[in-house]
């Protein structure tokens, strides 16, 4: 086959329609230790003897792209490169027209020296200013070094001074150990308040969890839906509250 000696190769599947959403961004840019931006110079279709397993309503496509920035890359990338991707056709039969059309690219090293490896089913997206922006925000939060959540170590839950006033604290396990307290605050006539605390230390400056963010990310889409057996005492106040978190949070949303 005409492709086996491509310096580059990669092999993904076209990415549904639906816009990736922060969760599928997040997935792809923590998961990729090559990202770059791309034009695609050109997409040449493969006949049925060059791709005999391609499933029905699909094509396969080698595209040629240009880089023109890299987002991530830890060593240099080659300034053009081949790989293979499968589409969907329309009714007539026809593949998408790709040439001229700027894409991200999520990547991995290949087998080889100087191969690449699309990371995902997604990993080859328009690039859209928010999509590119949601990235580079990515990538910047976890060069900061944002904790990675791993579940629920323990738990607690006070009541106050007044009936009805309570306050719960989740006390969260990360991978390099370091500290993230959930708390949650109910008083008499005023809605609950879900606050979060970095540090051994829970006091006012404990801060609202900011939707969009990778902490966000780590919480919404790692933290178990339910709170572990044996966690803290009062089971049924901490598991509301608990209810109360992952609600407060809102929902993890990926796309199939």
């Amino acid at each position: 086959m005409r492709f086996h000696s491509l310096a580059a190769m990669l092999l993904a599947t076209a990415a549904p329609a639906a816009a990736a959403t922060y969760a599928d961004l997040a997935a792809l840019a923590l998961g990729s230790p090559v990202i770059v931006r791309a034009t695609v110079a050109r997409a040449d279709r493969l006949n049925a003897k060059e791709a005999p397993d391609v499933a029905a309503g699909r094509t396969r496509l080698l595209v040629r792209a240009r880089v023109t920035a890299a987002l991530l890359a830890p060593n240099a990338v080659p300034a053009e490169f081949e790989y293979l991707y499968e589409a969907p056709v329309d009714a007539k039969g026809k593949p998408p027209k790709l040439k001229d059309t700027a894409v991200l690219l999520f990547l991995r090293p290949g087998e080889r020296p100087g191969q690449f490896v699309l990371t995902g089913s997604r990993a080859q997206l328009p690039d859209e200013p928010g999509t590119e922006a949601t990235v580079r925000g990515v990538l910047t939060e976890a060069r900061r070094g944002v904790p990675v959540v791993r579940g629920v170590a323990s738990a607690f839950r006070v009541p106050g001074s007044v009936p009805g006033e309570a306050e719960s604290q989740f006390f969260l396990s990360t991978a390099d150990g370091r500290p993230i307290s959930l708390v949650v605050l109910t008083r008499p006539g005023q809605e609950r308040l879900l606050s979060l605390a970095l540090g051994d230390v829970i006091d006012d400056a404990a801060a609202e969890v900011k939707p969009r963010t990778l902490l966000w990310y780590r919480l919404a889409c790692f933290l178990p839906r339910a709170l572990p057996a044996g966690v803290g005492d009062d089971r049924v106040g901490l598991e509301d509250d608990w209810a109360f978190v992952l609600a407060s949070l809102g929902p993890c949303e990926r796309t199939p």
